[in-house]
């Protein structure tokens, strides 16, 4: 299974069809609750982030270089420290939001957002630059991390979407959506959240065999 080019496509649709079978068999407080803060599969998804950064720290045959890896780990342990909510540790207020900039917080506050969130810019332009093109590259030619890579990308935008779409309805139109959508859109919130960290560790153990069989041109110099 993960040897296939479309391992981390098919994880990502089951996780999606999982939690759309779960809202529907589940009584709809029970599936809200179980998505909610603090609960089963929040605590579930920060224990995947814990294992897939673990392998990324830990594994020294993974034939990643050592800036590469770095930019990695930390893109993902700020993903988990999102999760866990940390990024409202200033002021109790995101530093993602607009509003925590433009508002009227202690200058001491946004300085401090900002030399946390500079390195993650930095790593994140750092792959993106280095590798976006032969991560393409590899994906056209169906190499398995590499499309497992590219779909763990293009979940992020989605969740974040999943994440904000009930709550701009309500905020521009007023529109208050009934519980059974609440719950199906938490649960494929929720639940594709809880794939990233999974398909990232995927990733790096289907580069990992790639490279050891000699699969690929290298990707990650």
């Amino acid at each position: 299974m993960f040897t296939h080019p479309f391992s981390g496509v098919r994880l990502a649709v089951f996780v999606s069809f999982f939690a759309f079978v779960l809202s529907c068999l589940l009584p709809t407080n029970t599936v809200i609750h179980l998505m909610e803060e603090g609960q089963l599969i929040e605590t579930l998804t920060l224990y995947a982030y814990a294992v897939a950064l673990l392998y990324l720290i830990f594994r020294s045959d993974l034939h990643i270089a050592f800036m590469t890896r770095c930019a990695i780990i930390l893109c993902l342990f700020i993903m988990m420290a999102r999760e866990a909510d940390l990024h409202k540790s200033i002021a109790h207020m995101s530093m993602l939001k607009l509003r925590f900039w433009t508002g009227n917080l202690p200058l001491h506050d946004k300085i401090g957002a900002l030399l946390i969130l500079l390195p993650v810019v930095a790593a994140c332009l750092f792959l993106l630059i280095k590798h976006a093109k032969n991560i393409r590259l590899q994906a056209k030619l169906h190499k398995a991390y590499a499309v497992t890579t590219v779909t763990f990308v293009v979940l992020i935008p989605l969740t974040n979407i999943a994440d904000r779409s009930l709550g701009l309805l309500k905020e521009n139109f007023g529109w208050h959506a009934p519980l059974w959508l609440v719950a199906f859109q938490t649960s494929q919130e929720e639940l594709l959240e809880m794939s990233l960290p999974l398909l990232a560790l995927l990733a790096a153990i289907q580069y990992k065999r790639s490279k050891d069989i000699g699969d690929i041109v290298q990707v990650y110099t």
